[in-house]
């Protein structure tokens, strides 16, 4: 990277080879160039003497800030700069790079689609949820030049980020999972989140490739969105690829049939659009399956463990009303004996719909038969709910956790499920002190 720049460094070209990127200092290793980037409530420009002290072999700053003692790169805006690397680095792949973004699986679709095409070959993918202006560029610098995939997530909260990123990244494949009302509050309508959503198929290339549902209701806007060929999916209808369920954690796509990772029948279009672009790209279905087989969901996504028999289902790493309606519906159809309680908090970023969308789920949980629920927080309280066995409201987390220790017992199960500021998870924390 040095030698890209060469001519730009101040304090001299850095000692030690470049190998790496990293705009924190608590992760920051040798060899790291450190990015000082600002916001609202922190200046990376703070932290360069530990960054340096950490071993840095430099560092990309603000022309306005005055650094002698190690090589740096002085530019206008160290977060453009950033992009600006990455967009010059994404010119020396050689792999397929795949981009997708929806308003819920994003994450998951994406580790699905990455255990699936790593099954081919070498396959870097976007960590954690590293989606956004900063961590999409910081993903794309990370990427090895001989990889054979990149499998890229892409996130939004406002109108105009998409296209952006999008065109950075340029996508030979796009993706688009399900649309719902999320980030409801910076947008007017669903139809506007899905016009943001299908700026990413703007930017794949007339000969690259998108994977549309053909079920959605988005799917004619989607399909007007780019000049790429269109791969269809649809779960019973008709399309490129079709997929049947047979029984709850089988599915079956153009004569196969593959195991489910998870239940669920989101799990299943999620698992539809990975099996998809796996047969589309070469792999034959046994490939398909191992690379499922390798899927492990992110944290807090539908993640399981027992504490004193009791089994806990912690989906507290976010939500919105289409994934607070799959993972309620999922929960309430799993076989097997024990009580089932939901522990239910808000929905976060829903703007003025956020009292409509909260009595409405609270009308969709009176129709799963559970045998009870606890709402928990400010925003819980508008989730009203008559029609479980057991219903409790709470404004602490402590006392959800010691309501559940007060009425279930060994062999019963609860769902956590919240927008991630509620941080719902804690429950289990206190359940297991109490």
């Amino acid at each position: 990277m040095s030698q890209w720049v060469s001519k730009l460094w101040e304090n001299g070209i850095p000692e030690v080879p470049i190998t790496g990127i990293s705009h924190d200092t608590r992760t920051l290793k040798p060899g790291d160039l450190y990015i000082a980037l600002q916001g609202e409530n922190f200046d990376g420009h703070d932290f360069l003497k530990q960054a340096f002290e950490k071993g840095a072999s430099g560092a990309l700053i603000h022309e306005r800030f005055h650094w002698k003692d190690n090589p740096v790169l002085c530019v206008p805006d160290p977060l453009k700069g950033l992009q600006t690397m990455a967009g010059s680095y994404r010119k020396k792949w050689i792999g397929t790079v795949v981009g997708i973004t929806g308003s819920v699986g994003k994450t998951t679709v994406k580790e699905m689609c990455a255990d699936v095409l790593s099954m081919r070959g070498k396959t870097h993918r976007t960590a954690g949820n590293y989606n956004n202006h900063i961590g999409l560029p910081l993903t794309m610098l990370d990427m090895p030049q001989d990889a054979c995939h990149g499998i890229f997530e892409i996130g939004m909260n406002h109108a105009g980020e998409i296209g952006p990123l999008s065109n950075l990244l340029q996508p030979k494949i796009g993706m688009i999972t399900d649309i719902g009302i999320a980030h409801r509050e910076n947008f007017k309508s669903v139809e506007d989140i899905a016009r943001e959503k299908a700026k990413l198929l703007e930017q794949v290339s007339h000969n690259g490739m998108v994977f549309l549902d053909r079920d959605s209701e988005w799917y004619a806007l989607m399909r007007r969105s780019t000049s790429a060929s269109v791969i269809t999916l649809s779960l019973e209808g008709v399309a490129d690829f079709v997929g049947r369920k047979m029984g709850e954690t089988t599915l079956n796509v153009n004569g196969f049939g593959y195991a489910m990772p998870l239940p669920g029948e989101h799990i299943m279009r999620n698992a539809l659009r990975a099996i998809a672009l796996g047969l589309e790209t070469g792999l034959a279905p046994a490939e398909i399956q191992a690379g499922l087989r390798k899927f492990a969901p992110p944290p807090m996504r539908w993640q399981e463990s027992d504490v004193d028999g009791v089994h806990f289902i912690n989906d507290a790493y976010n939500a919105n009303p289409l994934s607070m309606r799959a993972n309620l519906k999922t929960f309430a159809h799993l076989s097997g004996g024990g009580k089932k309680w939901a522990v239910v908090g808000g929905m976060r970023e829903l703007g003025e719909t956020a009292g409509e969308e909260h009595a409405a789920l609270g009308r969709f949980i009176d129709g799963l038969n559970l045998d009870g629920v606890i709402t928990v927080g400010e925003l819980g309280q508008q989730i009203v709910c008559k029609g479980a066995a057991s219903i409790f409201q709470t404004m602490e987390i402590a006392e959800a956790a010691q309501i559940l220790k007060d009425h279930l017992q060994a062999g019963d199960r609860v769902l956590l499920k919240a927008s991630r500021g509620e941080q719902l998870e804690r429950v289990l924390e206190y359940f297991k002190e109490k």
